[in-house]
Order: C-alpha cells, then structure tokens, then sequence
C-alpha cells in the first residue's frame, strides 16, 4: 500500500476535521472552514466530505489538503503524522478488522429514523383513516408539550442537536 491509501485506512474525515477544530454536529453537519459559513453547509461523513455551499468536497485527505492549504501529498503525510500513520506499513489485520465491524456496524441514527418513521406512519395512518375519536386523539397528543412545534422546527431545519 502507498502513502494515500495507509492514511485512508488509518484516518477517516470525520475525525480529521474534529481534530482541526471543526465542531460536527451529530447529523454530520459544520459550518464549513474553505468559506465565511454562517449556517452549516458542511456535511462530514467517516469517508468523504461535501459542502452544499461552496461545493468543497473529497475524502480524507482532500479535507487536510484544502484546510491546510497544501498539495495532496503533503497533506497525506501531514495525516499520518498527526495521526500516527505509518506511511510504509500497510494497516494491521486489527485496523481492518476494526474498519470492517465499524462499516457493517448499524448506525445508531439510522436505526433512530426507523422508528420515528414507523411512529409518523402510525399517526398519519390514523389521521387518515381513524374515526373521528382517533383522530381527535392523535391530533391532542401532538398539541401536548408543544410535540407539533418541536416537529415543525425539527423538518425546518432548525434543530440544534
């Protein structure tokens, strides 16, 4: 393996950019350092990174390359240096075996959406096809503690978390 494969092995965008001082929400989404960002434009997945913005986007080693301002290969080398990649050693059976588990693993967001998913089916079903107590229920459940508003601003955009 060359130098750009071992730091794609050993390093992952997400914990790059974390690393450089980017704050990644838990949707995967920043305010995005190659531009004046003022909403986060930047989603930074575990292999890639894009901004819907400017239109920055690439692996790992693209992210260090455009945040340092360096050609690809000194970018690559900055990586394993800071993240303790050994540039002429392939990656070990562990680290493999690690990546391997962690990209069948279920991602625990994703597991998350199934269930509201299942929830919001549930209730529209009933707003749909329920008799009229039904109805009524659902709709006073979602008025309750201001659950209709949180969702509004939840499909808005407008969720901090």
């Amino acid at each position: 393996m060359n130098l750009f494969q071992n730091v794609k092995y050993g390093v992952n965008c997400r914990e790059a950019a974390e690393r450089y001082g980017v704050s990644i929400n838990r949707q995967g989404k920043a305010l995005c350092p190659f531009h004046n960002d003022r909403h986060p434009s930047l989603y930074v997945a575990d292999d890639h990174f894009y901004c819907f913005a400017c239109g920055a986007h690439g692996d790992v080693i693209d992210f260090a390359a455009n945040f340092f301002d360096l050609p690809l290969y000194e970018a690559a080398q900055r990586l394993a240096a800071d993240f303790g990649v050994d540039a002429n050693q392939p990656p070990t059976k562990e680290v493999l075996e690690k990546r391997r588990q962690k990209a069948e693993a279920p991602d625990e967001r994703f597991e998350e959406a199934c269930h509201k998913l299942d929830e919001a089916e549930y209730y529209l079903d009933i707003l749909a096809f329920g008799d009229s107590y039904e109805r009524a229920e659902v709709v006073n459940y979602l008025l309750v503690d201001g659950r209709l508003d949180k969702l509004k601003e939840k499909i808005n955009g407008r969720d901090a978390a």
